[in-house]
C-alpha cells in the first residue's frame, strides 16, 4: 500500500510539475525540498540532473537569504529614518541600524507569505490549508494595519498617544509596509479558498464566530470613537484615560 500512495504521489505530482513553465515549476519545488529534483519524474520535468537540480536548489535558497538582506540595506540605508540617541552610540548609526533592522524584518516575515499561496497556485488546490487560520489570520493583519495607519498617519491619534506616553508614536514606514503588504497576501489566501479545490474541508463553527465577534466589536469601537464617548487611541488598544 505505500508504494502505491508512493508511486500516486510521484505521478500526481509529476502532473503538477508538467502543468507549469518547467523553470518556474523546478525553481518553486526546489524551494520547498531539494531532494524533490532527484526524482525521475522531477528530471524529466525540469530536464536537469539530479545533481544539477540540488545545486539549483541551493542556489535559489542562497539567492532568496541574499534577497532579503540586501532589500533590508538598500531600504534601511536608502529611505530616510529618525535619529535617536542611544547610549554611548552615535544618533546617526543608531538611526541606521534600527532602519536596517526593521526592513530586513519587513523582507524576511513578508517573504514568509509566498511558499503556502504558490503552493495553492500550483496545486490548484488548498486541501490542508487550515481554513480557519487563513480568515483569522486576515481579520488579524487588517487590525494591524488600522492600528499602524493610525499612528503613523493620523495627527489626532498622535495627539493621543503622545498624550498618554510623553513620547511621539514608534510606529515606522515599514511596520506600515510590513502589515498592508501581510494584508494584501493573507487576502489572497483566503480567496484562493474560494477558488481552488478544498476537498470538502470548511470554516468551524468557533472560527465564523470568533471572526463575527471581532468585526463587530471593532464597529461599535470606531462608532464610539467617532462619537467621542472614548479615544480612537482606546479603540485601537492604547492606554486607558
Amino acid at each position: 500500500a505505500k508504494r502505491v500512495a508512493s508511486e500516486w504521489a510521484t505521478r500526481a505530482a509529476a502532473q503538477v510539475a508538467y502543468s507549469l513553465p518547467p523553470t518556474a515549476s523546478h525553481w518553486y519545488m526546489a524551494l520547498q525540498d531539494p531532494r524533490r529534483s532527484s526524482e525521475p519524474s522531477w528530471r524529466a520535468a525540469v530536464g536537469s540532473s539530479s545533481a544539477d537540480g540540488i545545486r539549483r536548489a541551493k542556489l535559489a535558497r542562497l539567492a532568496l537569504a541574499a534577497a532579503v538582506v540586501c532589500l533590508g540595506l538598500g531600504l534601511g540605508l536608502g529611505l530616510p529614518s529618525e535619529r535617536r540617541p542611544s547610549g554611548s552610540c552615535p544618533a546617526s548609526i543608531s538611526g541606521g541600524l534600527s532602519g536596517v533592522l526593521g526592513w530586513t524584518y519587513f523582507a524576511a516575515w513578508s517573504a514568509s507569505f509566498y511558499p503556502q499561496a504558490i503552493q495553492n497556485y500550483v496545486r490548484r488546490s488548498v486541501v490542508g490549508l487550515s481554513f480557519d487560520f487563513a480568515l483569522l489570520n486576515l481579520i488579524a493583519f487588517g487590525c494591524y494595519s488600522a492600528f499602524n495607519l493610525a499612528l503613523f498617519l493620523s495627527p489626532t491619534v498622535q495627539a493621543e498617544y503622545a498624550a498618554a506616553h510623553h513620547s511621539s508614536s514608534a510606529v515606522r514606514p515599514n511596520d506600515v509596509f510590513f502589515a498592508l503588504h501581510a494584508l494584501l497576501i493573507s487576502a489572497v489566501t483566503l480567496l484562493q479558498v474560494f477558488l481552488y479545490e478544498r476537498g470538502g474541508q470548511t470554516f468551524s463553527l468557533p472560527a465564523k464566530a470568533a471572526s463575527a465577534a471581532i468585526l463587530l466589536g471593532a464597529a461599535v469601537g470606531a462608532g464610539l470613537a467617532a462619537a467621542r464617548p472614548i479615544r480612537w487611541l482606546d479603540w485601537l488598544g492604547g492606554p486607558p484615560h
